[in-house]
């Protein structure tokens, strides 16, 4: 077995200190990564995520930003490159926000809502993180399967992470002379206060029942895919999506 190991590489993780992107940012630690983890308002799951990094040793910090807007996301670039004196390895694009809405039911203020912070801001991160990242470094970024299969009442965010995909896939492309990755791992449903909050037992058990591996996704399961593209092991895969679903048929 080939370990990962992370030492000495710079990592910017955004919603990175709760549920998905809690797991990441402590997986990313524990492989010997220093961490930025983003978050936008929880200031309690923030501290309680940094604590767990800080005890795996290493240089570990918090960003409260709304990656939404253009000049926070400027200045967050700004902080943190001060912070890994201009070196970054991995730009992990996982913050967004869900909506369960009939198009007709859809606001124009949902619409940009949703678009904003799940695919404007990847746009505004890449762009604004460009300068820091090393060659073999990497951006990963977190879609979902509502971005493959269209799905009753997410029409924003299913097209969201449809265009997250494309542009992931894309800047590939423009990253990829410079030595930097750029790919997608897309689950399905992942058990946590994301999308347990519609999830009873018995709908977990229903969603168990129709993939392969008969069981719900955790986030660690998404964790593991992303120190994979993060890692050397890795080095000659980009523009790639993995779908980290258990099988759904």
């Amino acid at each position: 077995m080939v370990p990962i190991d992370l030492t000495g590489k710079n990592c910017l993780i955004t919603g990175g200190t709760r549920g998905i992107g809690a797991a990441i940012s402590l997986a990313l630690a524990h492989a010997g990564a220093s961490t930025a983890a983003v978050y936008r308002a929880d200031g309690t799951a923030a501290n309680m995520s940094l604590e767990a990094r800080r005890a795996c040793g290493g240089d570990h910090r918090n960003y409260r930003t709304d990656i939404s807007k253009s000049t926070q996301v400027t200045a967050l670039a700004d902080l943190a490159g001060r912070h890994f004196d201009g070196r970054l390895h991995a730009l992990i694009l996982n913050a967004g926000i869900g909506m369960h809405n009939p198009i007709a039911e859809t606001s124009d203020a949902d619409w940009h809502r949703v678009m904003d912070t799940n695919l404007t801001s990847a746009f505004f991160l890449v762009r604004a993180f460009r300068p820091l990242l090393q060659p073999g470094g990497s951006v990963v970024a977190i879609a979902s399967g509502a971005g493959h299969d269209g799905l009753p009442g997410l029409a924003a965010y299913g097209a969201s992470k449809a265009g997250l995909i494309l542009f992931t896939h894309a800047i590939a492309q423009d990253l990829g002379p410079d030595g930097i990755r750029a790919n997608v791992v897309s689950p399905g449903f992942i058990d946590t206060e994301f999308s347990g909050r519609r999830a009873d037992d018995e709908r977990r058990q229903r969603i168990a029942a129709g993939n392969a591996l008969r069981r719900v996704g955790v986030p660690n399961d998404v964790a593991g895919a992303v120190l994979f593209f993060v890692s050397d092991l890795a080095t000659f895969i980009t523009g790639q999506t993995i779908r980290v679903n258990g099988g759904v048929v």
